[in-house]
């Protein structure tokens, strides 16, 4: 799958548009071979900077063992359809591609774990606009470029 493969598509997702404001959302985690890992809620809320070309976004993931996880991002508008962010616990940056109604949002992180450690995980994100106030996620997860993992997260604004 390509972001190309988008063009044309609607709703447009754009990351300053949808992620401005207060969203929630609920995802579950399967392992790759389709059994439930785990489930979570969430709770999020950015705010767009025209001077920056920036949208600060904070999303917390309440997961149903018991531990969160709290992103706070700072994703930057490069140009038509280009981003790069930041986020504490990342290895470099985040890179993003928007086409259509979808976002693609690749990066590296330190994922805190229930018993207090962290992994190193890789994420290949696709975001696809629904309406003006939904989008789904499917996201893989992956070590050393192996998935191991796939998330499914819906998120609506408030």
């Amino acid at each position: 799958m390509a972001i190309d493969d988008f063009k044309g598509t609607t709703p447009v997702f754009l990351p300053e548009e949808f992620f401005d404001g207060r969203l929630e959302g609920w995802g579950v985690i399967e392992s790759l071979i389709g059994g439930l890992q785990m489930r979570a809620t969430i709770a999020a809320e950015g705010r767009w900077s025209a001077a920056e070309q920036a949208v600060h976004f904070t999303e917390t993931y309440h997961f149903d063992d018991g531990h969160e996880d709290t992103l706070r991002w700072t994703i930057r508008k490069l140009g038509p359809g280009k981003y790069n962010g930041s986020e504490t616990r990342l290895d470099g940056e985040a890179t993003g591609e928007a086409e259509g109604c979808a976002f693609n949002w690749r990066y590296t992180r330190e994922t805190p774990q229930k018993d207090g450690s962290t992994t190193k995980l890789n994420f290949d994100d696709w975001f696809y606009r629904i309406d003006d106030r939904a989008c789904i996620v499917r996201g893989s997860a992956g070590r050393a470029g192996v998935p191991f993992g796939t998330a499914h997260v819906t998120y609506r604004k408030l």
